[in-house]
């Protein structure tokens, strides 16, 4: 199988600038910035109080700025809140203060959203096309004389290489490989177990959830949602995990899963590949999330019957169908 790109909708860049830039999402987002070089980026995630996910970002060091890249079509939101944060003030500071409010952070925002052309690279047999090295830990950056770079992406995000380009710059290394359509993207994102801003990259979930938890850094002192987080990391045998699910038969969305008669979790996505079969990724509760466990999903054929699947949970990447 070739190496595989895929270019999402409304893909977001928010250049940060300022001599707080750092400070803000240091103390915003989940990870440690001070990780930061020109050939180093750095993953993280907005959190809010509950520790739920606002945003993935991938941070890389850009001129005199940060460059953040937001998942597909968060951007504005993402602006939103970032500005908000810096007239944030705390509830000690007399009233006198809020009637001046003066920003926390000496920071300029600007969506740069329509200057940057992105593309996934997903990995396949045999060497990346060329000109790009092979993925190297994760936020790795190479840069090039024309403005763009390329990151090594986790396992989590695929493994491959996010390809950063300013816009109108013509890019030759993705020549050899193979476009993805929206069906096909689907099918792999799904086999090799990649989270979706739409599905499973939302509030509804935290990092740990959805396997981003090598991106939380708790030696940090705080960033909202810190507490819950820490609790969470402390009790990992406890709370809910993303899984795959080889499926005996198609299902319909929603679906819930059971184990015997106990709502365990939801599944978030599903296909029904001519290639890889019915597979879905799901949020389960522990430990019903173990390779080889039978579970049972449910769901409502045309919105009035409730139908039942049985479906196994399984590892990553998941099994091609063989004829």
């Amino acid at each position: 199988m070739s190496w595989m790109y895929y270019r999402h909708y409304h893909t977001g860049a928010i250049r940060i600038s300022g001599k707080d830039r750092v400070a803000l999402l240091q103390a915003l987002s989940t990870n440690d910035l001070s990780r930061l070089a020109p050939d180093q980026a750095v993953i993280t995630v907005l959190t809010n109080a509950a520790g739920r996910i606002l945003d993935v970002l991938i941070v890389l060091e850009d001129d005199d700025a940060l460059l953040a890249l937001t998942l597909p079509a968060r951007a504005e939101t993402t602006l939103q809140y970032l500005q908000a944060q810096l007239n944030d003030q705390s509830g000690t500071v007399p009233l006198a203060a809020f009637r001046k409010a003066s920003p926390r952070y000496d920071v300029t925002l600007r969506d740069e959203s329509r200057l940057w052309d992105q593309a996934w690279l997903l990995p396949g047999e045999g060497t990346p096309p060329a000109g790009l090295e092979a993925p190297r830990h994760a936020g790795y950056a190479q840069r090039f004389p024309n403005g763009s770079a390329a990151i090594s992406l986790p396992r989590i995000l695929g493994g491959g290489l996010l390809l950063l380009n300013p816009k109108g710059v013509t890019v030759m290394m993705i020549t050899r490989t193979r476009l993805l359509s929206n069906e096909a993207y689907l099918a792999e994102r799904i086999r090799r177990g990649i989270p979706d801003a739409e599905t499973e990259l939302t509030a509804e979930f935290s990092p740990f959830e959805v396997g981003l938890g090598e991106f939380v850094d708790l030696s940090k002192t705080d960033f909202p949602g810190r507490t819950m987080l820490a609790h969470e990391a402390r009790h990992p045998n406890r709370g809910r995990t993303l899984v795959g699910l080889q499926l005996d038969a198609p299902i319909q969305m929603p679906a819930t899963i059971r184990a015997g008669h106990a709502q365990v979790g939801r599944v978030t996505s599903a296909t029904n590949d001519p290639k890889v079969g019915a597979i879905a990724l799901g949020i389960v509760r522990r430990p019903h999330h173990i390779p080889g466990t039978r579970v049972s999903l449910h769901y409502y054929a045309d919105g009035t019957q409730e139908t039942e699947t049985r479906a196994t949970i399984a590892d990553f990447p998941l099994k091609e169908e063989t004829a």
